[in-house]
């Protein structure tokens, strides 16, 4: 139920119009008069007596504040607290897809080389939004479009024929392969760069014992990569990568030319977008190499033809605005019929405080290692816990990964942010842990009164001035969660959740949930169990796994 909706249409006004004041004692909700007032040419006080009157003899409604020439609508609190109780039983989320399809390009790894402390961001955001898109009725297609193209796999290929083991790489996958790319980086000269430089080309040619191993090399890779990622609980439809597009470049190329786009400058293929504010798109350079922009330019309409998307959203970091911003102008100029649908999702940076997890790899901290210490921390906080040592597992497992994903999507995600893994893993304060306790508290209540008493479902608890508040914050849940997918900002949600478990804690630390009395508890718990439903179908969208005891 969208209290803000019947209000509005109460009083025959935009929704939009309609705020909360900012103190809880002036009202429930605002209504600025002053709008109306200066459209028709009277008083403040002249309108909002019309206001006034429309809802005089309404039940939902005590009487209203006035505030200026701000109208404050003070709710029933009984009247109003019954009818959302009865209509939050049943917890669902609006089909607004229709299963219309929504494509995300994110995480885009680079094969072959380590995964880290950058690649979090892209994959969380991108995994909520998908999560976001399919709970409201998309048809989700996941991208992991991988890097797995350029110099560095010749390199690569030849310090293998080099230096490599095939056991010492099948048994330690990507650790091994990053050391022979190291050694070649060390002993790099020119004889090197030119055999670096055949490889490539073997490669791009498909031909030869190059691209026999080039191909192992990236099996070997993606195989742990998948692996790495499965740790978040995240699956992908698509991980075809930048070679894919190598051969597909030179028709898009013939496209640009011929709508008079393009033209050669030094032996180069570049885009004058210059009058649109964009500088010069290099297309292909003067070697004869192709850019990013490019492969970009094939994927997409590779992608369009493939799964027909609705939306194309790319996550990646805000550095690449300038990328994407020429990508769809471009996609625009060509009259694409995809070039409205396509969205640059960026974002900021995510750091370490400066030596709070060492990397094995040098400076750059690791997924993996991430991962790992997230874990162990969160083994810490549980272990004098009374539960199993298998579930101490379970839990420290699933804290770990909501403690490292809340600190990304509690933040707007344009906002840089640092990664205090203590304070991430803590069970206080605006963490992921923190619901997932909150969460637990709700089921051991839940347990607790199952034990003595019988649900009954029709039973109401008294609507004390914190149960009126939770309601409140309830009824916006719908909206808060279109406006997350309208904006592609999880964070909205993150922070409706954490302000529901500080409602709810605060609901618990005043009111007795279960007493003597199986009336009275029976009301009380059945708004536990409403806000239990809530937490249970809405932390996963912002990768927070439920925990049913702690």
């Amino acid at each position: 139920m969208n209290l803000v909706k019947i209000i509005a249409e109460k009083l025959g006004v935009d929704e939009k119009l309609i705020t909360r004041p900012p103190k809880p004692e002036m009202g429930d909700y605002s209504l600025p008069c002053f709008v109306f007032a200066k459209e028709r040419k009277v008083s403040p006080d002249v309108i909002m007596k019309e206001f006034e009157e429309k809802i005089t003899d309404d039940p939902m409604f005590e009487p209203c504040n006035k505030v200026g020439a701000y109208l404050n609508f003070v709710l029933n609190k009984e009247y109003v607290g019954k009818m959302l109780m009865q209509s939050l039983k049943n917890i669902s989320y609006p089909n607004i897809g229709n299963y219309k399809v929504v494509a995300i390009d994110y995480c885009s790894v680079n094969l072959a080389k380590y995964l880290h402390i950058g690649h979090f961001t892209t994959t969380i955001i991108g995994e909520s939004l998908a999560r976001i898109c399919e709970a409201l009725g998309y048809k989700v297609i996941r991208i992991n479009y991988v890097g797995d193209y350029g110099t560095p796999f010749g390199k690569m290929v030849v310090a293998y024929k080099l230096w490599g083991n095939r056991e010492e790489i099948e048994k330690r996958g990507v650790d091994a392969i990053q050391e022979l790319y190291v050694k070649f980086c060390a002993n790099e000269n020119e004889e090197l760069l030119e055999k670096a430089r055949y490889a490539s080309s073997q490669i791009e040619k498909k031909s030869g014992t190059e691209y026999e191993i080039y191909k192992w090399i990236i099996e070997v890779t993606i195989e742990e990569t998948r692996r790495l990622i499965s740790r978040m609980g995240i699956t992908f439809d698509d991980w075809r990568g930048e070679s894919t597009y190598n051969d597909k470049m030179e028709p898009i190329l013939e496209e640009i030319r011929l709508a008079g786009l393009s033209k050669v400058e030094n032996g180069a293929t570049i885009i004058d977008m210059n009058d649109y504010n964009l500088g010069v798109c290099v297309l292909k350079r003067s070697d004869g190499a192709s850019l990013y922009v490019t492969r970009d330019l094939a994927a997409v309409e590779d992608r369009y033809n493939l799964y027909h998307f609705d939306e194309m959203l790319y996550v990646t970091a805000s550095q690449q605005n300038s990328h994407f911003a020429k990508l769809f102008k471009i996609c625009e100029l060509l009259n694409k019929p995809y070039a409205d649908k396509l969205k640059h999702i960026s974002y900021g940076m995510f750091s370490l405080p400066e030596g709070k997890i060492a990397s094995r790899k040098g400076k750059q901290a690791l997924f993996q290692d991430i991962l790992n210490e997230a874990e162990n921390e969160a083994l810490e906080v549980v272990k004098n816990r009374p539960l199993s040592e298998e579930k101490k597992q379970e839990i420290s497992k699933s804290v770990a990964l909501s403690a490292i994903s809340f600190s990304i999507l509690k933040v707007d995600r344009i906002k840089d942010k640092v990664f205090d893994l203590k304070k991430a893993v803590s069970f206080d304060g605006e963490t992921g842990p923190y619901i997932q306790y909150t969460f637990a508290r709700c089921n051991s209540l839940i347990k607790k009164y199952l034990e003595r008493y019988s649900f009954k479902d029709d039973k109401v608890p008294e609507i004390t001035q914190t149960a009126f508040t939770a309601l409140k914050h309830l009824a916006d849940r719908e909206s808060t969660i279109l406006l997350s997918k309208e904006k592609y900002e999880p964070s909205i949600i993150s922070r409706y959740l954490l302000d529901l478990c500080q409602i709810f804690n605060s609901y618990y630390n005043e009111t007795k949930i279960i007493t003597d009395s199986e009336e009275e508890s029976a009301g009380r718990i059945n708004l536990v169990r409403i806000i239990k439903n809530v937490l249970e179908h809405d932390m996963k969208l912002v990768m927070i796994g439920p925990i049913d005891e702690m």
